[in-house]
């Protein structure tokens, strides 16, 4: 497979690309979003992150009873919901205006975003996990993978809040960038720690839902009365895997033959899904999200097989805001996939 021509890649990261899991034990999302590099230097490709995990109908999430579940659910609902895609926004946004990012700001941008707030001090995470660690099972490379989050949560936070005034009000214009450029290093190796510890734990987040969402499989699958939230569980899962190819893997090393074995694999779950779910009032809307995710993944599997270019504005919108709109790229994947997960909430199953 051939990568569009000039188009800079760099890693991409699992940061905050979730899936929908059944609402009744925290149907929980897959976790980062996998988008090209702008033309320019930016760190990790921190941009465009997704949402983190759908909360149940009715609003916030409110933990299980006990077990795996109820740890998971404290994670996700009382920390990295609340947090994660924020700072990541944050960076991408700071990240955005600034030519390089290891120079830091140099007072002759023509353009000046600043970054954006962060609502909240960390304290409220770092009580969840606390609460979470303690509870069982116990898992010792998650818990430490939780509070190691938190710290770096907090530091990100902290240093955030430093210059956001100073970018908002454009105080920049008045000291001719000083606190700008002597708050930079901080700032960004505040972000970049984040964003390794975000990783991490993610990762132990992800393999905590694959384990949920089987075992509720399980569960599901010999009752007839749920069968619609069976089939809901069962494409999520297919999505997901979907949409870890994609943000796992460069669009360089892409191959159209994988993309197309995933679409096979998830096509006949979506149609069981619409199929099981025809009397659901509110599943329309969650529907159509599924079709635009596997018409998504086809063109990024055309483009891939075909071996075409993306063409100079295509180029200037990937690992942007804009990128969704770009056909065949693993941005518009990442979008669907999103808008999958922003309207999970719809569905009337769960308790």
């Amino acid at each position: 497979m051939i990568a569009g021509e000039g188009v800079k890649m760099s890693p991409t990261n699992r940061n905050f690309l979730t899936t929908a899991l059944a609402v009744a034990i925290l149907l929980m999302a897959s976790l980062g979003c996998s988008q090209l590099a702008k033309l320019r230097q930016k760190p990790e490709n921190p941009g465009n992150r997704g949402p983190a995990y759908p909360t149940p109908k009715g609003g916030a999430a409110e933990p299980a009873k006990g077990g795996l579940d109820a740890k998971t659910q404290l994670y996700i609902s009382k920390c990295f919901n609340t947090y994660a895609n924020s700072v990541m926004s944050s960076y991408q946004r700071y990240t955005s205006w600034i030519k390089d990012v290891d120079q830091g700001p140099t007072g002759k941008e023509s353009i000046v975003y600043g970054l954006y707030e962060i609502h909240g001090d960390g304290e409220d995470c770092a009580k969840a996990v606390t609460e979470a660690n303690a509870m069982e099972p116990h898992i010792p490379e998650t818990e430490a993978a939780a509070d190691e989050f938190s710290k770096s949560l907090k530091a990100a936070i902290i240093k955030i809040n430093e210059v956001y005034k100073y970018y908002d009000q454009e105080d920049y214009k008045d000291d001719n960038f000083k606190l700008g450029k002597e708050s930079h290093a901080g700032l960004i190796q505040a972000f970049r720690n984040f964003e390794s510890t975000s990783k991490t734990f993610g990762d132990g987040l992800d393999e905590l839902e694959n384990k949920v969402s089987q075992a509720r499989l399980d569960e599901l699958r010999n009752d007839p009365s749920k069968n619609f939230e069976y089939t809901v569980i069962d494409f999520n899962m297919k999505a997901k895997a979907i949409a870890n190819y994609v943000q796992h893997t460069k669009y360089q090393d892409m191959s159209a033959d994988n993309l197309q074995k995933l679409t096979d694999d998830m096509e006949p779950a979506l149609n069981a899904m619409k199929d099981a779910g025809k009397k659901n009032a509110f599943a329309e809307t969650y529907f159509s999200a599924a079709d635009d995710l596997l018409k998504s993944t086809k063109e990024l599997s055309r483009r891939i097989h075909e071996h075409k270019p993306f063409d100079t504005i295509e180029k200037e919108e990937l690992g942007t805001s804009a990128g969704w709109m770009v056909d065949g790229s693993p941005d518009k994947v990442t979008y669907s996939y999103n808008q999958l997960i922003g309207r999970r909430s719809l569905l009337n199953i769960g308790r």
